[in-house]
């Protein structure tokens, strides 16, 4: 019985195909914690960032015709997925009208914050889509704003019974983004308001808040850019 033995440059070439799979493997490890991390935004300078995100509380408590009625604060479940460096969550409401609308505005790492969208938070609290997401345009200032606009009903009812207008921005004016994680930007604000559908023809309370509100949170965020 003859024992085949592999040549020196058989076993060199073996263990160089090992080496460069162990090193490809290393590399994409590597490389997708460094990815994930930016995006999450581990490595950061965070007391920087929260000193911005502590200015959304200079928010104007006026906005037109609405005035503030209520101030909050993220839950913590919330603010520890979201990772946000700064937040505001108020209840405003319009003295003529009686209507209330409620407004989070976030700013924090692109990673956790592109990713929260009410189409999956609200529909897990028994409600569900009145129907398709569509696009709001808002001119507001010297720039086009663009929201994401959608419709809830509750589960068995008909009739929506809130509408929420959301949207992103990197510093510039707000975007109905299909994608903003990929956007080339470490961090990320986002705004979403919340309230009653406009009904019988007339004017949208979260619409009419916008119009008003938007411009004072250009103002507060082009001084932080």
């Amino acid at each position: 019985m003859t024992e085949t033995t592999s040549s020196p440059r058989t076993r060199s070439r073996r263990f160089g195909k090992r080496t460069r799979g162990v090193t490809i493997c290393v590399a994409a490890i590597l490389l997708s914690g460094i990815l994930h991390g930016y995006l999450d935004g581990r490595w950061v300078d965070k007391p920087n960032l929260q000193r911005i995100g502590a200015q959304l509380a200079e928010l104007p408590s006026k906005c037109g015709d609405w005035e503030l009625a209520d101030e909050g604060e993220l839950d913590e479940r919330a603010a520890e997925m979201l990772q946000c460096h700064g937040s505001l969550v108020r209840e405003y409401w319009n003295p003529a009208s009686g209507q209330r609308v409620n407004v989070a505005v976030l700013f924090g790492p692109r990673g956790p914050i592109a990713v929260h969208v009410p189409e999956i938070c609200y529909s897990s609290r028994g409600t569900e889509p009145a129907g398709p997401t569509t696009v709001l345009t808002l001119k507001t200032d010297d720039q086009l704003d663009q929201l994401w606009r959608v419709e809830f009903q509750r589960e068995g009812s008909e009739e929506p019974h809130l509408e929420v207008c959301y949207g992103w921005s990197d510093g510039g004016r707000w975007q109905a983004a299909k994608y903003p994680r990929v956007w080339l930007t470490d961090q990320l604000y986002k705004v979403q308001v919340a309230g009653p559908p406009g009904t019988d023809g007339q004017p949208s309370p979260v619409q009419d808040f916008l119009k008003s509100f938007l411009p004072a949170l250009n103002h507060q965020i082009s001084q932080n850019t």
